[in-house]
């Protein structure tokens, strides 16, 4: 029987009485919100308006919860769709009591010693942004109407691409399979299955890139118009304002990356090589299995095993976490019709707990998709002990918790696995660095082309292909074969269809940084669990700058980027010993 998540903790149904009773809530607090923000004369105001903030957060967050995961599970629920669309609709008219409480914090001269005498010191940091965040805010009536038409705009298309993808079908050798399990077979171990996979994706994606061209350039106009407005530079120091990172950490991050990007070029020529291609790997074969596979697929028991006793090794409060995700069925597992794609991991204030969607399919990169959900999880576990306004951490921070979980097994593994079943995992670690450090890359160009020429006309589906093809030359260089690329990738990656704008770069970070972190881990192991443990607590109140510095980071020199490469290009030097 397939494992499905079960979501009655959160609530047992669209009908029962808590959900209804939530619901009707929201309303009224909206209301309640926005007359005390409209009140504002003191600090003792403002905290009457954050405890009201924080109980319609707490509850909007457990409905939104429920609405997402049931609509992700089966994107024809028709309850779920109704839901979300009431709740951005709702949600919308919260702006008024955002730009009044941003609009008297910008009056404040000391935020953080007025927030402490009113016992609110904990949200320092995140009323001082929202002070900031007004210089970029357009008057409430313009901010409220913007999040209005955002229903029928950005977050339509948003839904509409997802219920594309999630009900796409691909004709494979005389049948109809769905898309999450054509692009499974990417790492079947027959080259010819991969490449026949390949081939009949792309085909699939001719049925669906007209209305994704038409929603990623409504969503991409809309985010281009809105920077222009709230006096950003571009949509990318928008996102950087909003991650709290500064431009000259993700400089010094994409400068490490150019300066170290030919060692994964030449692990993809190595690679080539070894399964019989002359020049660079064809596309479909970037997930080829390389070395002596396991007699049969990994199951989910075994899946949950391996991450089980390889997150002990770090910690018994991680490996207490994934068990407390398996005991009590909060991960849904295999791919199915109506499902979307990918996987992710969400959380849930008011019960403390988080829900991962997989789609998994056996291979040992399943394996390690689910321990770096899981390390979402685990951040999720301990940021939660904070308020919930301290809870929404920056994007990039938000992969650094789940790749540290992915190295923790990866490295685990290589000391575990027989020497035979080594060089798959290392190549296995490979595969997921050049998805996070090279194919990030040609995605942030693809999103940063796109922005620049939506300024002036929405794209044809030529032109998307053709912007895909030359970010992915630019990123892969010779490493990928000219010949055999993947000009339809835009089609299918959801984070370009969110107003989140550059959802790509973080998980380069995110990967770098782990890399970091697990070397001060593997020379101060005893004292690094709880110092990692109140990073992450930290991660939703600090800049990320601030919050790495808890660890003896600096993420704005380049040398530490650097550094953190060095795993790889070990990696890459020993893979290359093995395949030649």
């Amino acid at each position: 029987m397939a494992e499905k998540w079960c979501l009655n903790d959160i609530y047992p149904g669209y009908d029962s009485p808590q959900f209804l009773a939530d619901f009707n809530d929201l309303k009224p607090l909206v209301e309640a919100m926005n007359a005390a923000a409209s009140a504002l004369q003191s600090f003792e105001d403002v905290a009457r308006a954050i405890a009201l903030l924080e109980e319609y957060s707490a509850k909007l967050d457990r409905i939104s919860s429920y609405c997402n995961y049931t609509f992700a599970a089966n994107t024809a629920d028709e309850d779920s769709a109704k839901y979300l669309y009431q709740l951005e609709a709702l949600n919308a008219e919260t702006s008024r009591a955002q730009v009044r409480l941003a609009k008297f914090l910008a009056t404040v001269a000391d935020i953080p010693s007025q927030a402490a005498a009113h016992g609110l010191g904990h949200y320092s940091y995140w009323l001082g942004f929202i002070a900031e965040d007004f210089s970029h805010m357009l008057s409430e009536d313009e901010e409220t109407i913007i999040s209005q038409m955002a229903t029928t705009g950005s977050s339509a298309w948003e839904m509409m691409h997802e219920k594309l993808v999630s009900n796409l079908t691909c004709e494979y050798q005389g049948r109809s399979i769905t898309i999450n399990e054509c692009r499974n077979l990417a790492y079947d171990p027959s080259q010819a299955v991969r490449k026949a996979a390949y081939e009949a994706e792309l085909a699939a994606y001719k049925k669906i890139e007209e209305p994704s061209a038409a929603a990623i350039n409504g969503i991409k106009g809309e985010v281009n118009l809105l920077a222009r407005l709230r006096k950003f530079d571009s949509p990318l120091a928008q996102t950087l304002f909003n991650s709290a990172m500064s431009s000259k950490t993700l400089a010094a991050m994409f400068q490490a990356i150019d300066a170290n990007i030919h060692y994964l070029r030449s692990y993809l020529q190595a690679k080539a090589k070894y399964l019989g291609h002359q020049g660079g790997l064809p596309f479909y074969d970037l997930f080829a299995p390389v070395g002596k596979t396991a007699e049969k697929p990994f199951s989910y028991t075994d899946a949950k095993k391996f991450v089980e006793d390889n997150f002990a090794k770090f910690s018994p409060g991680m490996a207490d976490v994934a068990r407390l995700a398996f005991d009590n069925n909060w991960v849904d597992v295999e791919p199915r019709e109506g499902k979307v794609s990918g996987a992710f991991c969400g959380d849930t204030y008011a019960i403390k707990q988080f829900r991962i969607l997989l789609n998994f399919g056996g291979s040992l990169g399943d394996v390690i998709t689910l321990a770096h959900e899981l390390g979402h999880g685990y951040h999720s576990m301990q940021v939660m002990e904070e308020g919930i306004l301290n809870t929404r951490y920056p994007m990039p921070l938000a992969e650094t918790a789940s790749t540290f979980c992915e190295a923790i097994v990866t490295n685990a593994a290589l000391e575990t696995l027989p020497q035979a079943e080594k060089l798959q995992l290392l190549e296995n670690s490979l595969q997921d660095a050049t998805q996070v450090i090279v194919d990030i890359y040609s995605r942030f160009l693809f999103e940063k082309g796109v922005f620049e020429a939506r300024q002036s006309h929405p794209l044809s589906v030529t032109e998307l292909n053709e912007l895909m093809l030359t970010a992915q030359q630019k990123a892969y260089g010779n490493g990928l074969a000219p010949d055999a690329m993947h000009q339809s990738m835009w089609v299918i990656k959801p984070h370009y269809y969110s107003t989140a704008s550059y959802y790509n770069f973080p998980y380069a970070f995110g990967h770098l940084l782990a890399n970091g972190l697990y070397k001060i881990y593997e020379t101060n192991s005893a004292t690094f669990g709880a110092k990692y443990d109140a990073f992450l607590r930290a991660s939703g109140k600090m800049s990320i700058a601030d919050s790495c510095k808890m660890l003896d980071i600096n993420v704005e020199s380049v040398d530490f980027w650097n550094d953190a490469m060095d795993v790889i290009k070990d990696r890459i030097a020993e893979f290359e010993r093995c395949v030649s």
